[in-house]
């Protein structure tokens, strides 16, 4: 359960009041709602009807669907909910990690084949890392368009506040399950750090490959089953969490499933070495999942700590050429 404590630091974008009787449209996507007081019933088109009650737990709801106040109420309208809780911690993420992830982002990018007015997909884009990989890739090869998209809306803004790159990207705060993807549209989709998050992984991945081209590549770098940093952080957690929700060989085999090839794939090591260990936690505290669960006091981290990330690069199998048979028409007796 999410509390309101635990949302400060999120953008509030509405506040009202309602009368009983009266109902609020809540449009398709995550939401986050705080009843002040008052109550309501929460009318989803894919879920039984819920009493939602004031207090300080904040409700998630996933829209489409109607809100219908019961009682006159005070509600606060907050951001898409950031459930790994990434948004209050962006600046400090951007700080602290973003340099280092973007030199696996750069490793994913060495040797994709960009070009001219190719249109890339960046999921959970957080504050572009991979996207000024992309951009720099793309640098003598030909100016590509960029679109990050990640549903921490505060992380996105960091992404704005910080552009690079001769390639023009934007980005968009959205959650990717909720996105209406195109068919057969882009060359090439990236996820750097990101799949382990997923809540619905296949179903994501079902999208990531109609939205591609025929031949289009999907490009993403996950933890190793291995990875020294990822097991530093869980034993740092001061309760326990899903935040890695799936390992490596689970999102391949979902990736293989959806009917990717795969191209090839390979190891990516680095090292984090900082001044003291109080400086290592302040770096699990940026990270969002990690953070929003605490981190303990009592446990002292080192001040380096090997990362161990696979990189696999897969394709959306080309549409065969069409074998043309010329057939051979006898002449007409005369």
């Amino acid at each position: 359960m999410t509390t309101i404590k635990e949302l400060i630091g999120s953008r509030m974008v509405g506040a009202g009041q309602k009368a009983p009787g009266e109902v609020l449209d809540i449009p398709t996507g995550r939401h986050a709602l705080w009843l002040i007081d008052g109550e309501a019933e929460w009318l989803a088109e894919s879920a039984a009807p819920a009493t939602v009650e004031p207090g300080e737990a904040v409700h998630k709801l996933t829209g489409p669907g109607t809100l219908q106040f019961l009682k006159g109420s005070h509600y606060a309208w907050f951001e898409t909910w950031d459930e790994l809780g990434f948004g209050p911690r962006a600046v400090l993420y951007r700080t602290l990690m973003e340099s280092r992830n973007r030199g696996v982002g750069q490793a994913l990018a060495t040797g994709l084949p960009l070009g001219p007015n190719q249109i890339w997909v960046d999921i959970g884009t957080g504050t572009g890392a991979m996207v000024q990989a992309l951009q720099e890739q793309a640098k003598g090869q030909g100016s590509i368009w960029i679109l990050g998209i990640d549903r921490a809306s505060r992380m996105i803004e960091e992404a704005w506040r910080h552009p690079s790159g001769d390639s023009p990207a934007w980005f968009v705060a959205q959650d990717l399950l909720s996105v209406n993807w195109p068919e057969d549209t882009f060359d090439g989709i990236t996820a750097l750090l990101f799949l382990h998050l997923v809540d619905d992984i296949d179903r994501l991945v079902g999208e990531i490959y109609r939205a591609l081209k025929p031949g289009g590549l999907f490009a993403y770098a996950v933890s190793s089953d291995a990875n020294p940093f990822v097991r530093m952080i869980m034993h740092q957690l001061a309760r326990p969490g899903d935040f890695f929700k799936r390992g490596r060989r689970a999102i391949l085999q979902s990736v293989v499933n959806a009917g990717f090839e795969v191209v090839r794939s390979e190891s990516y090591r680095d090292e984090i070495i900082l001044d003291n260990s109080e400086a290592m936690r302040e770096l699990i505290g940026s990270i969002g999942g990690p953070a929003s669960r605490g981190v303990r006091a009592d446990i002292t981290p080192p001040r380096s700590i090997e990362r161990i990330f696979d990189l696999v690069w897969v394709q959306r199998p080309r549409i065969p050429e069409k074998v043309v048979t010329a057939s051979i028409i006898a002449p007409k007796a005369l």
